[in-house]
């Protein structure tokens, strides 16, 4: 056994205050602070594709490129993170290497992100929907963590928990926790789909007497369900459906009372 205790954290809206934007491409319309599940969620059929690509290089790109350009020869490189039924990654890369949508549109949420969250982390992605074969949003997303996740994450420590990261983001974006607070490299798991994170959570269960998922949406609900405990925050706001309410063993409104709960629900188990 590795340890007693284990604890998997999600990162956009649980360890991450996040701002998205997102350009509806049928509308031409900017919709700022989206919940992107909800814009997947809406009809069947739709995936969110994950490009590992640094937003520095997207926005450098002259704006009249098409998408199909500007992927040709990095299709690998764009991972389905999520979508509303089951959907091939191949069938989805299709769709976005024949896509004559414009750069511009990927920008300009890009831009509108960069203005509110600066510096720390920034990603991008397009949602895609297989069953019209069109590119429907272009989204971007930036965040910073929330005010009491440092202290979070030192007090998690000292009690013996090894932190683990599941998200659906590229391995680029969230090396800014490594970076910020040394999380381990090998203990963190991008383009993590709900299965996937269910996978994860079950995997761990072999090798700790406890393990915790901490997640707010509904990518994280199978790993909620799996984990020893499932905490669901609802920091962000994310306006929970029932059946993510029901997948949840507890419910949080703050990060900041993670610690004082996890002492309480799984106590010595995280003794050395």
């Amino acid at each position: 056994m590795s340890g007693n205790l284990a604890v998997i954290f999600d990162v956009a809206g649980t360890m991450l205050e996040m701002y998205r934007v997102a350009k509806d491409l049928s509308r031409d319309v900017l919709l700022e602070g989206i919940v992107t599940s909800e814009l997947i969620m809406e009809k069947g059929g739709r995936a969110l594709l994950i490009p590992h690509l640094d937003p520095e290089e997207v926005m450098k790109t002259p704006g009249e490129t098409t998408l199909a350009d500007f992927f040709r020869g990095r299709e690998k490189n764009v991972v389905i993170s999520c979508s509303s039924t089951p959907v091939f990654e191949d069938e989805a890369r299709s769709i976005l290497s024949s896509s004559e949508v414009k750069m511009a549109a990927l920008q300009e949420t890009l831009a509108a992100v960069f203005s509110r969250c600066p510096g720390f982390y920034c990603t991008s992605g397009l949602i895609v929907d297989v069953e019209v074969g069109e590119v429907a949003y272009a989204i971007s997303t930036g965040g910073r963590p929330f005010p009491d996740l440092a202290a979070v994450l030192e007090e998690m420590e000292e009690m013996g928990a090894d932190i683990y990261v599941a998200s659906g983001d590229s391995r680029r974006s969230l090396s800014c926790l490594t970076r910020w607070r040394g999380i381990r490299e090998e203990r963190i798991y991008p383009a993590s789909k709900p299965r996937q994170k269910e996978k994860i959570v079950t995997s761990l269960k072999d090798e700790y007497r406890t393990v915790v998922m901490v997640g707010d949406g509904l990518n994280d609900r199978y790993a909620l369900e799996a984990a020893d405990l499932g905490v669901l925050t609802v920091q962000q706001d994310t306006r929970p459906g029932r059946e993510l309410l029901d997948a949840a063993d507890e419910v949080i409104d703050e990060i900041g009372k993670l610690p004082a709960l996890l002492r309480e629900k799984v106590g010595g188990s995280s003794a050395s």
